[in-house]
């Protein structure tokens, strides 16, 4: 029986998969062109899996000799031109073995001078093949430095010599674009690759897109084909707003509803909800060591205005844009926003997480008796630990425009999700970060409460009275009739937790609010 896969390519007889055609429709009709691109998506997204499968239907078709051949081998080997091609040469060999037929691959491959490999020896082979050649190579932008500008020259100076004695057509895929990521020239003065020709001309403009509702309903029925076991609409709506349609995400979400649900039950929302907070529990996501490039000064540099809900990330650099983006954290398009909810849910989640290391209080002392958590006395708790630790915490925090609150959240984090669920929406332009936490009841209700977060800057009068019109919107759309308002004061140089302040205020439509003013 098939599944769903997290751990490389997707093998069609083993997993759940989509039809890569659809998806990179573009590159057939470049194909056929004989054209030469470049095919950029981050990194999880399906690159692989639809290379193969495009090969594969193109091999089937009788037209062509079509091969993926991996470039990551190369990776290792840094400048080394002669050791980089020898490496991939030994890639494209092993590759057509596997999964070309004897009279389809390459004949002994002759010697050449270094910075030659690459072009003598698919001169030659195109020279005996029946068919045109088409190469995919995977993981072009793992080379490096003058092996990268070697093997990429030797492409397009043998781009004029096919079908006769060159590919007819090459793909290049990767997650960066090889237009404009810069490298080191011999003199490690910084230049571009130069994608000049072949390459600039017919490069693809899209990217890998993400997965639409539809064909996550596509995906998942396969499940249910196989085992009966169905996903209704609500589930599917829920993992496409947790996901985006992320091909990595939408497979992961879908291998851990089908091993934690019941094969008699359906598979509903709830489950969906209960899933994705494993998920995040576990930092399951596409983008390797997310924590590390959360610290990197050129996303800190887009992500951090996004989560102060401030519109300078309209003053971010496009290099940074464009790397962020790279990484598969930023939506392809504008607005900027990061569109997983996983993604959402981890950013606060990893920049708060050294908070809960410095917290002692027992989160048991905050649940009465019947289960439910004393609003009350967390706050009294927390603004105790804010006036002892806030000064260091904040001043070593990597995000300093929203550092008061990641304190406030990782103490949540702490408290909270031992029992329940903390939910923080962040993003916009709304200057503020709200936070919804559910907690179950012993008898199967559940505990909602409200947070809205805002800092107070010099020249920005009236940030409790903007901070409890938020807190309005969010009691309207969460159907609850109390709420809490946290007012961080950064004005000048005032110390960080030098005065913390609860009091109660109501709303405009009367409803009670707390305001805790730091």
């Amino acid at each position: 029986m098939r599944t769903f896969s997290t751990e490389g390519p997707c093998d069609p007889a083993r997993h759940h998969h989509l039809p890569a055609a659809p998806r990179l429709a573009e590159v057939l009709g470049l194909v056929d062109e004989g054209a030469y691109l470049l095919v950029r998506a981050p990194r999880r997204t399906g690159k692989t899996t639809s290379l193969r499968a495009l090969a594969a239907e193109l091999l089937r078709s009788g037209r062509y000799a079509a091969l993926v051949v991996s470039a990551e081998v190369g990776e290792p080997l840094g400048d080394d031109v002669a050791c980089a091609e020898e490496a991939l040469l030994a890639s494209l060999r092993l590759s057509a073995e596997h999964d070309l037929p004897p009279e389809l691959r390459p004949p002994p491959l002759p010697a050449s001078a270094d910075g030659t490999r690459i072009w003598a020896p698919l001169s030659a082979w195109a020279r005996v093949c029946p068919r045109p050649i088409v190469l995919f190579f995977d993981g072009t932008d793992t080379l490096h430095g003058a092996a990268l500008r070697t093997v990429l020259r030797q492409l397009e100076i043998g781009f004029p010599r096919r079908p006769a004695a060159f590919p007819w057509s090459v793909v290049l895929s990767g997650t960066l674009d090889l237009r404009l990521e810069p490298f080191a020239a011999a003199d490690d003065a910084p230049v571009r690759p130069g994608l000049t020709g072949p390459f600039e001309t017919a490069l693809s403009p899209e990217s890998l897109r993400s997965f639409t509702g539809d064909e996550i309903r596509a995906l998942y029925a396969q499940h249910t084909h196989e085992t009966g076991q169905t996903f209704d609409e609500a589930a599917i709506r829920a993992a496409r707003e947790a996901t985006a349609g992320h091909p990595f995400l939408v497979q992961a979400l879908g291998r851990e509803l089908v091993t934690t649900v019941p094969r008699a039950e359906p598979i509903r929302e709830t489950h969906v909800r209960t899933a994705i907070h494993h998920l995040v529990d576990h930092r399951t996501t596409p983008i390797d060591a997310l924590a590390a490039r959360l610290a990197e000064p050129r996303v800190r540099r887009v992500v951090e205005p996004l989560l102060a809900g401030t519109a300078r990330v309209a003053r971010a650099r496009e290099d940074d844009i464009r790397h962020t983006r790279d990484l598969g954290l930023l939506a392809e398009d504008d607005p900027a926003r990061i569109e997983s909810g996983i993604h959402r849910a981890l950013v606060p989640r990893l920049l708060a997480s050294g908070v809960g290391r410095a917290i002692t209080d027992d989160p048991a002392r905050f649940y009465t008796t019947d289960g439910a958590l004393d609003v009350e006395a967390l706050l009294h708790a927390f603004a105790v630990f804010y006036t002892t630790h806030a000064r260091h915490l904040v001043a070593d925090a990597a995000y300093e425009a929203v550092a008061p609150e990641l304190v406030f959240l990782g103490y949540l984090y702490r408290m909270v999700e031992p029992r329940g669920w903390v939910d923080v929406r962040w993003g916009g332009s709304h200057g503020r970060i709200d936070v919804m936490l559910r907690v179950p009841l012993p008898n199967g209700d559940e505990q909602h409460e409200a947070f809205v977060l805002v800092s107070r800057r010099k020249g920005e009068p009236g940030a409790k009275a903007r901070a409890v019109g938020f807190l309005e919107d969010v009691l309207d759309a969460e159907k609850l009739v109390s709420g809490t308002v946290i007012v961080f004061d950064r004005r000048g140089k005032r110390a960080a937790g030098g005065r913390v302040k609860l009091k109660q205020t109501s709303t405009a439509k009367g409803r009670a609010a707390r305001v805790l003013r730091a």
